[in-house]
């Protein structure tokens, strides 16, 4: 049985979360969402989709992933939002971006992880952190359980934030594309390393003369603030605010993922060239 989890994260703790599942689970590979949108890999028994919860539905990457995801006619697709508090309606937005490619959602779970969104005030302290993760641990091993029953699982938040989320998620993603990287700026500890551009799932930073330049297409998932190296990376008056990632995860991790985006994007521009 083949099993395939494919990961979005920014902080780390929708990596985390996915990592902890394909330990689990018999032959799973782990893939990021970010490289396979360039070219999904081939359809397998067992396909996750693990993400977090951005204004209460998932990030624009993930629905252009769906649009893309190959599948099985008897594939059991499954889906794990991380988040603060609530998923809001993205188990909403989820279904609706699969059933537009005629793939079903057989399981949908939601995990808790520490809070890390700067515009909301950042991340909690370690204990707070540290007790949120134990209880994550305890949530994700009871899903891998189901995952290897085939337990027909479908977590859904609470009407009042699902109903919020019909009306917040539309005006975030409206966000994205209007200036929702305007308030990113590097101050003046920069020493210009580049891994913010390096970084970046959707190359949407550039190093210009020695400074960090934003494209205009954020995801806003904050990896370039929360994993520069000199803390120089803030987002209007955020110099105050906790950077966090999760324990379980590393730089290294996001930084391969990013040289396999500019891998695929290589290939492809040869591919398109050829013909």
């Amino acid at each position: 049985m083949s099993t395939k989890i494919y990961w979005f994260s920014g902080s780390g703790n929708s990596l985390a979360t996915a990592r902890m599942l394909a330990e689990k689970l018999p032959d799973a590979e782990l893939i990021p969402i970010a490289q396979a949108v360039h070219r999904p890999p081939e359809a397998a028994d067992l396909i996750g989709l693990v993400f977090p919860v951005y204004a209460f539905g998932p990030p624009a990457l993930v629905e252009t992933f769906i649009n893309k995801l190959q599948v099985k006619p008897d594939s059991y697709v499954f889906s794990v939002s991380t988040c603060a508090v609530t998923a809001g309606s993205t188990l909403h937005f989820i279904r609706r971006a699969l059933r537009k490619r005629g793939i079903r959602l057989n399981a949908a779970w939601t995990v808790r992880q520490p809070e890390n969104y700067p515009p909301l005030g950042g991340t909690p302290g370690l204990k707070s952190q540290e007790r949120t993760h134990a209880k994550a641990d305890e949530k994700i091993a009871l899903i891998a359980q189901a995952l290897l029953s085939r337990t027909a699982v479908i977590e859904k938040s609470g009407l009042f934030w699902r109903l919020a989320g019909l009306l917040i998620y539309p005006s975030f993603r409206f966000f994205e594309k209007h200036g929702a990287d305007r308030p990113f700026r590097a101050d003046q500890s920069c020493n210009s390393c580049g891994i913010c551009e390096k970084l970046c799932p959707v190359q949407n930073i550039e190093i210009r003369n020695g400074q960090p330049i934003w494209l205009g297409h954020c995801e806003q998932c904050f990896a370039c603030f929360h994993w520069c190296p000199q803390n120089a990376v803030q987002y209007g008056w955020s110099s105050w605010i906790r950077r966090y990632h999760h324990p379980r995860t590393s730089l290294s991790d996001f930084l391969q993922q990013h040289q396999d985006v500019e891998q695929q994007a290589i290939f492809c521009r040869g591919t398109e060239a050829r013909f």
